[in-house]
């Protein structure tokens, strides 16, 4: 199971690639930077919300303390970054278009956005990522409407899981979607929908590897007057390791059947508070080697609490279940408390932190009398966004990392910052 970080978008039609950007280099961060700088005093851009077509244009610099995510203790580094530096620059440019057309009862959607990051210290890390989500949100009649959705989100994988130190490694996740949603009578719909969802990274990484899984899901729904609703949902997939044979020895599969029972409400207990809620239960089963199978229970419980009109806070606790197939393990659970409020000071400017703690327990070792891996790790991250005008966006972002692990060589702690300025037009 991967989770998947999707854009929020909405769009229509665009020819966009990823080849047209794969030539930028790190000198253009400055270029943008100035560029966005000269248009930030004169503001001749010019973005409406209500237009069916927006552009943007963005540039940013990161720097990172702890960019391998390695421990303190030189001792436990990889081969060959002892005594190597931790901290490393990273200048970002970024285009994106934004298309949203409604038409009749459709409406057609689309968001691209090609970001090129170079590293000044690591170059070997320099790479170039195109998102995209395209949608078209239908109706058939005013009773029966879905989605018909497509969308690509392309991650550098974090050095944090991925330990080779000296290759980029680049994920790719599509997913295609189909819904829909049938009102019967009453408060009474029929749900379900298809999705098909690919995985891959550029280079090998031997815990999640490279997949396919398709799925159909049908269910039920109920919504209230009131409009809090509570749905019911039976999940049912096929999985495959692509190119993966099958391996004997490390019990490596090349195919899975996934089994999911979920069910979903949302109930608004005030004008100020609403409480969201998933439970589910999830069953991997694996073809050929069932020493890699997994189950349990996963969800999700999320308060949010409008304390004045310029407080939010978002409070959740959260379960889930990953594959991570190595011989210590075949999948880990991720339990997490969060707590994230966001205090908007004045009308151009938002304060946003959020601190999460989780644990990770590791299980199914193929090994009899491996160590165990367990870990702990917190994040607080602190955030700015200030927006002069419609047309300008800059944001700065301040996060801390820390993970303890009873494996030394997974204890690290990272500082982070990041500023991005947003030209919108």
């Amino acid at each position: 199971m991967i989770a998947l970080n999707i854009l929020e978008s909405d769009s229509l039609t665009a020819t966009f690639t990823p080849s047209r950007f794969a030539t930028f280099k790190s000198g253009i961060s400055l270029k943008v930077l100035s560029a966005l700088s000269a248009m930030l005093i004169s503001g001749v851009a010019a973005a409406d919300p209500e237009d069916p077509l927006n552009f943007s244009v963005g540039a940013g610099v990161r720097f990172e303390d702890n960019l391998f995510r390695l421990p303190d203790n030189p001792n436990d580094r990889p081969a060959g970054f002892a005594n190597r530096a931790r901290s490393d620059q990273i200048y970002t440019t970024n285009v994106g278009i934004k298309i949203d057309k409604p038409y009749a009862q459709q409406r057609f959607q689309l968001n691209t956005m090609a970001t090129n990051q170079n590293y000044k210290r690591y170059d070997y890390l320099d790479y170039t990522t195109f998102d995209y989500r395209a949608a078209w949100l239908w109706h058939l009649t005013p009773d029966i409407s879905g989605t018909l959705s497509a969308e690509q989100v392309q991650i550098s994988n974090n050095f944090a899981d991925f330990r080779n130190v000296n290759q980029r490694s680049i994920q790719t996740n599509e997913i295609r979607t189909f819904s829909i949603d049938g009102h019967v009578a009453g408060g009474w719909h029929l749900i379900g929908a298809l999705t098909d969802l690919k995985s891959r990274n550029s280079q090998q990484f031997s815990a999640l590897r490279d997949f396919t899984q398709t799925g159909v899901e049908a269910g039920v729904k109920y919504v209230a007057i009131s409009e809090n609703w509570v749905s019911l949902v039976q999940k049912e997939s096929k999985g495959d390791y692509n190119g993966r044979p099958l391996d004997p020895v490390s019990l490596l599969d090349n195919s899975f059947d996934q089994h999911e029972t979920e069910a979903r409400a949302s109930w608004r207990l005030s004008g100020k508070s609403l409480l969201d809620g998933r439970l589910g239960y999830v069953n991997r089963e694996h073809d050929h080697f069932s020493d890699r199978d997994y189950s349990g229970e996963i969800g999700q419980l999320t308060y949010r609490w409008e304390a004045t009109g310029k407080l939010q806070v978002n409070t959740s606790i959260t379960r889930n279940i990953y594959s991570f197939q190595l011989q210590n393990s075949s999948y880990y659970v991720a339990d997490t408390i969060s707590i994230a409020p966001t205090w908007r000071v004045t009308s151009h400017t938002t304060v946003r932190a959020r601190y999460d703690y989780g644990q990770r327990d590791y299980r199914g070792a193929i090994v009899p009398g491996v160590r165990v891996r367990d870990d702990d790790y917190q994040t607080f991250l602190v955030a700015v966004d200030w927006q002069p005008r419609r047309t300008i966006l800059v944001n700065g972002t301040l996060l801390h990392e820390k993970r303890s692990s009873n494996i030394n060589s997974f204890d690290f702690d990272a500082n982070s910052f990041y500023i991005n300025a947003q030209l919108l037009f």
